[in-house]
């Protein structure tokens, strides 16, 4: 039992001192530190003044008489209130700027954290829930520093006290400590089971949200009335509810079980304490004045010996809560850490998926398996294939946001993941079918960034068809995108939103243009007139068209079938038609869909 509790405290002390740590490595860190120490000594001590004075001055009163000592003793007693506020707004207006200049350190490196996160970590659901109390933890770190300080404050006082009280019998400490003792026994079992309790909410909370996100936003409003299920979803998310205040409910009969438990405690140590101070005064002559100054040094030193454990057993109980934390901020960051050579792409280099493997974290299914294929970058190729073959899949190991499982991919012979990750990414320029429009305006949503070419944004909107819709805006590329923000901004439909997304990858250009069902949203014709304006962007660069739909196929030198996790047919269209095989039967297909249209 006793090895457990020792190993417990150093657990916590090394978990107090790597959060203790981090702020003092922010600046002005240690100034804070500081100025809060002083703070909270302060804070302590200063009721010592309420404790001892108002007992002397009944002593001098006994005497009936206006002394020296009793105006001493007065003036004191009236005038620390205000030193102590003086004092303690001055501290107060030193701490909050450095206060919230920590606060703002910390919350970027967390921020830049999850910028540099490997993305397949970001797509795990129960790395999302880490996250999630991650950020709980996230604003409470700088009060690691107050709860270190809280404790030297409220130590400094109970020694003052325990002077105090042993004068008058020890045995009064004794009975407070014990008292003390169990109920920080009982707080801390409290806690435990409380974050027990509460460490599943989290996945209830992430599909309530979702639920309720689905009522409020605007993606779901129209099929939600025209296919009348808001009642449905309303129902669900009302169990959700429901399941959560069960939850809920259970945690504060939890609460109220240990306050009725600590109560009965404080009664029986309130009971025994006046018990003897009453024979003190009736039996050993004891003064009013010192009675007095003695009961409300007991009261304080019970008050104070709990504050002190309380910090204590609270930072303890939020132990677990600040190790998921650094669980979280110490996951391996394997792309960004891996990596030192530059690509440089030549007429003739290759990207070669060699005996490539891969299945998602979680998983057992393979979505390719033993995949071959290379890409010539002076080339177009087309990638075709039913839904669910594992065209995505393939992206993303092309750009580096998975890791193969098995086998490896190359870039002219050298394996990408010795490349440096953003300078192998700047490799690529990208339209995805589920590209999103940023909280910012049209111009930056193009550019990505606030300093941008005019000039360059009018080509490119011209040759993707978007300066069509520049035109009509008054602002201009100084539109916000979302009239959620400016009532003035402006909505996009999937149709503009995908011209405007294309845009942004021939703004930013590319030695490779990754073409991800960028045309989803568009109607045939306006598709066709895209993928010649692709053919036209991409000339002399090599760019990998992904879709189901066939009307890129005649602009691509080589056209890959996926089927089944590899490379079903390889070749040009002439070649795959006469083939006579999966890629023939979907042209024709979709042919004969538009023929009867």
């Amino acid at each position: 039992m006793l090895k457990e509790k020792k190993k417990e405290f150093m657990g916590t002390f090394a978990t107090a001192k790597r959060m203790f740590g981090k702020v003092l490595e922010c600046d002005g860190g240690r100034i804070y530190t500081f100025l809060k120490l002083i703070h909270s000594i302060m804070d302590s001590l200063v009721p010592l003044v309420y404790t001892i004075f108002p007992g002397l001055i009944i002593n001098d009163l006994a005497v009936l008489e206006v002394s020296r000592s009793l105006i001493i003793h007065t003036v004191i007693l009236i005038v620390t209130p205000l030193l102590h506020t003086l004092a303690g707004e001055l501290l107060n207006y030193l701490q909050f700027p450095l206060e919230k200049s920590i606060d703002l350190q910390i919350e970027c490196d967390f921020e830049e954290y999850i910028l540099k996160m490997d993305y397949e970590q970001r797509e795990d659901p129960d790395i999302e829930d880490l996250k999630n109390r991650a950020v709980d933890v996230l604003h409470s770190q700088i009060g690691v520093v107050d709860t270190l300080c809280g404790l030297v404050g409220a130590f400094a006082a109970l020694l003052s006290v325990v002077s105090i009280i042993s004068y008058l019998n020890p045995l009064i400490v004794v009975l407070n400590i014990i008292i003390v003792a169990i109920n920080a026994t009982l707080t801390k079992r409290r806690n435990k089971k409380q974050y027990e309790m509460n460490k599943p909410m989290m996945a209830r909370f992430r599909k309530e949200y979702a639920v309720e996100y689905n009522l409020h936003s605007m993606d779901f409003a129209k099929d939600i009335r025209i296919f009348g299920f808001g009642h449905f979803l309303l129902e669900r998310f009302l169990e959700t509810i429901k399941v959560r205040n069960d939850e809920i409910k259970k945690i504060h009969t939890l609460i109220r079980k240990f306050s009725i438990l600590q109560s009965g405690t404080n009664i029986i140590n309130e009971g025994l304490m006046y018990a003897f101070i009453i024979f003190e005064v009736i039996y050993r002559g004891l003064s009013v004045g010192s009675m007095t100054i003695f009961l409300s040094a007991a009261r304080q030193f019970s008050s104070t010996l709990s504050q002190f454990t309380n910090i204590y057993v609270g930072f303890a109980g939020n132990v677990y809560k600040y190790d998921e934390y650094n669980k979280f901020m110490t996951m391996p960051q394997t792309q960004y850490g891996s990596g030192i050579l530059h690509p440089r792409i030549g007429k003739n280099s290759t990207i070669e998926f060699r005996d490539v493997s891969f299945k998602y974290p979680h998983s057992d299914r393979y979505i390719l398996e033993h995949f071959n294929l290379e890409i010539k970058l002076g080339e177009k190729l087309c990638i075709v294939g039913e839904n669910g073959v594992g065209k995505t899949t393939f992206v993303k190991l092309l750009t580096r946001l998975y890791a193969p499982s098995e086998g490896e991919i190359l870039l002219d012979g050298v394996n990408i993941k010795e490349y440096d990750y953003n300078k192998y990414l700047s490799v690529f320029t990208a339209v995805f079918q589920d590209s999103k429009d940023f909280a910012l305006s049209v111009g930056e949503n193009i550019a990505l960034t606030d300093n941008y070419d005019e000039g360059k944004l009018d080509e490119v909107c011209k040759s993707s068809g978007f300066d069509s819709l520049v035109k009509k805006l008054t602002k201009r590329y100084k539109t916000q995108v979302g009239k959620g923000i400016d009532p003035e901004g402006i909505n996009l439909s999937g149709g503009e939103l995908q011209r405007m997304t294309i845009s942004r990858a021939a703004y930013h250009g590319g030695d490779i243009y990754l073409l991800d069902e960028p045309t989803a949203a568009l109607d045939p014709t306006a598709e066709y007139e895209i993928y010649s304006t692709f053919n036209e962007m991409t000339d002399g660069k090599c760019a990998v068209f992904i879709t189901h739909r066939l009307a890129a196929v005649q602009l691509a030198d080589k056209v890959a079938v996926f089927a089944d996790g590899h490379v079903a047919e390889y070749g040009t269209h002439s070649e795959l038609y006469e083939m006579g095989g999966i890629y023939r039967d979907m042209f024709d297909k979709q042919a004969e869909f538009y023929r009867e249209v």
